[in-house]
């Protein structure tokens, strides 16, 4: 990708130029990642929602389906059965690994959605019952799995998943089994799929898999859109049906398996998985820079943007509140410190951040944490340091401030200015999205 020059602090980012589309598809991680390695930066979600069943096999379930004239019910859901679950753990270490996987959440416990800002993958337990809708009685089990990795690309209104129904066991032996996936991204004309032959019923045997690609795209050109992906897997046994759906409007945290294109941040629209929130690294080449953000999160009772002690901040999209934001800290009570090099006023939570000292109440930037870097010559040598009142009684500076603002110089003003425009684009941060910040900061 190319991207921005670094800009000044307060800077909005420019569009950047459109890279050259990628041999292939593989979640935006970096160059020598394998297919299957998990990324070095990903987020664990919160369990999803309950499987919606079209045949549960309780009482009402069986009598609507008995009243209609079936004798057997193929009931789906998810986990697997308490005496498969013992099977699994007596099973050796070396035999739980079949061979390399194509999903980089493999490795990772199942049940459970994993996502960066590209992707998102999951892997999961599936049970199928025969059941017999007079009697109550099962007549048959089968064992499997369902792993699903989305890609998107933040230049590209396109976006892929690679989806794998694998059957482990059954003891379903008299009747042939097959699978048929129903997925869609929009209940609109707004994005379009193409499920390929895992729309229509394969056949499957224990020890295979029905596996596929679905394409998709965003058909939008303006704004935004956020699209809410839902699943349906039939299973027809002997000509007896069911169902288990998962996703879309469904599913609990507005949604597991969530994509959002939009054409707000650069020259060309993208798509991102938006519940994946990331963060920020402050270079360390910007030390003075860094260290007054590091020392405004620890010291400020709130610890703003730093994770495991305060909130993440949020992306401030109005240029209009960005400036009145800049105005209120760097007002006419600021003065460069006299022995700052080039100095300019620096400010945190950013002016492009909703979490900026103006917006949570300050009214001068007077009010704010005061640091400022000094800079010395000794024996030819030019050092600097980052200064505050009470550093030399190891003081910290108020912990009930609302903002930070420091003498920096201009060039570390302008460095970490330039990653946060940077990561913006990258991320394809919008108003509002929320993104923690990392300075070094102890949790």
């Amino acid at each position: 990708m190319v991207l921005l020059a670094p800009l000044a602090a307060h800077a909005e980012t420019a569009a950047s130029p459109r890279p050259a589309a990628p041999a292939a598809k593989a979640a935006n991680v970096a160059s020598d990642q394998e297919p299957g390695d998990s990324p070095p930066e990903f987020r664990t979600m919160p369990e999803p929602a309950p499987a919606r069943s079209s045949a549960d096999c309780d009482e009402q379930g069986l009598k609507a389906l008995r009243e209609a004239g079936q004798r057997r019910a193929v009931c789906i859901e998810w986990g697997a059965p308490q005496e498969a679950v013992k099977r699994e753990a007596a099973r050796p270490k070396s035999a739980a690994k079949s061979g390399p996987s194509a999903f980089w959440c493999a490795n990772h416990k199942m049940g459970k959605t994993y996502v960066t800002r590209t992707s998102a993958c999951s892997r999961r337990p599936m049970t199928i019952l025969l059941t017999d809708t007079i009697t109550g009685k099962i007549w048959g089990k089968a064992r499997g799995y369902v792993e699903q990795e989305i890609v998107t690309e933040t230049n590209s209104v396109e976006f892929d998943e690679h989806f794998k129904f694998h059957l482990t066991d059954s003891d379903i032996t008299s009747s042939v089994m097959t699978v048929k996936l129903e997925s869609t991204c929009s209940l609109d004309a707004s994005c379009k799929d193409k499920l390929g032959a895992l729309g229509t019923p394969q056949p499957i045997t224990v020890g295979k898999s029905v596996e596929g690609h679905i394409s998709r795209s965003w058909t939008g050109s303006k704004g935004e859109k956020d699209f809410l992906i839902d699943y349906d897997i039939i299973v027809n046994i002997g000509g007896s049906f069911g169902s288990l759906s998962w996703g879309g409007h469904g599913e609990a945290g507005g949604g597991t398996y969530k994509v959002r294109c939009d054409n707000k941040v650069t020259k060309y629209a993208g798509c991102v998985v938006p519940s994946f929130t990331p963060t920020l690294v402050v270079p360390k080449k910007h030390k003075e820079a860094r260290l007054f953000i590091a020392v405004a999160q620890a010291s400020m009772s709130t610890h703003p943007g730093l994770e495991g002690g305060g909130k993440p901040l949020h992306r401030e999209g109005s240029e209009k509140a960005a400036k009145e934001n800049r105005d209120v800290i760097c007002d006419s009570t600021f003065k460069a410190a006299s022995n700052t090099p080039k100095a300019s006023c620096d400010e945190f939570p950013f002016a492009r951040s909703k979490e900026s000292g103006r917006q949570v109440g300050v009214k001068s930037g007077k009010e704010c944490q005061w640091y400022w870097v000094a800079e010395d010559t000794v024996n030819g040598k030019k050092n600097r340091l980052l200064m505050w009142d009470g550093l030399f009684q190891a003081k910290l500076p108020p912990a009930k401030a609302k903002c930070a603002r420091a003498s920096m110089p201009l060039g570390q003003n302008k460095g970490v200015g330039g990653e946060l425009g940077k990561k913006t684009s990258e991320w394809r941060l919008l108003d509002g999205d929320a993104y923690w910040v990392d300075a070094g900061a102890k949790k």
